[in-house]
């Protein structure tokens, strides 16, 4: 085991003491870059959400979002509205519309999709995925979001609707994944 060294002028005190808070300020600067470096990729809350609404005869219908928490150059993302019961098994059909955006100063974002779902980019940095399922329970997209460097956090907004039957039509429901 060393012994550390023990000063024997009041300058070689001074000399340690000087050397002993670079190196403290050094391990923080280390540590405050480190942190700079995954804060931005890391969004402040969940990054997966749910809305459900009850329907006469049972089912239900569930809209679900979701992306990854971290990401260094792409981001997964999935969005479903889901029908669940037995009274129909099926609706006419069941749509999912997918906001996919990235966040901060002049930000863009390349977004990638099912294929048999339509893109639309609204702006460089938010795009919409769409898919209407016919005669389903279930509409789902996915993909993968490639955000700018500048990019703060990305967010998948996910809106659902359905045509049951005839008689039962569920208005577009939305789930919200990202900081807010």
């Amino acid at each position: 085991m060393k012994t550390p060294a023990v000063a024997e002028t009041p300058q070689e005190t001074i000399t340690m003491k000087k050397a002993t808070r670079a190196r403290l300020v050094h391990g923080s600067s280390a540590v405050l870059a480190a942190l700079v470096l995954v804060a931005p990729t890391t969004p402040a809350r969940a990054t997966s959400a749910s809305n459900a609404v009850g329907l006469p005869g049972g089912n239900r219908v569930t809209v679900n979002a979701w992306h990854c928490g971290v990401y260094v150059s792409a981001c997964d993302w999935k969005a479903s509205t889901k029908m669940s019961g037995k009274r129909p098994r099926t609706a006419r059909w069941i749509q999912n519309r997918a906001e996919l955006e990235a966040h901060g100063v002049s930000v863009s974002l390349a977004v990638s999709k099912n294929p048999q779902a339509t893109l639309t980019m609204v702006s460089r940095s938010l795009g919409v995925v769409r898919w209407r399922n016919t005669n389903a329970s279930i509409s789902d997209t996915w993909g993968q979001m490639r955000p700018s460097k500048g990019t703060v956090y990305v967010s998948t907004r996910s809106c659902g609707s359905a045509q049951v039957t005839g008689a039962i039509k569920v208005s577009e429901k939305c789930a919200y994944a990202g900081a807010s």
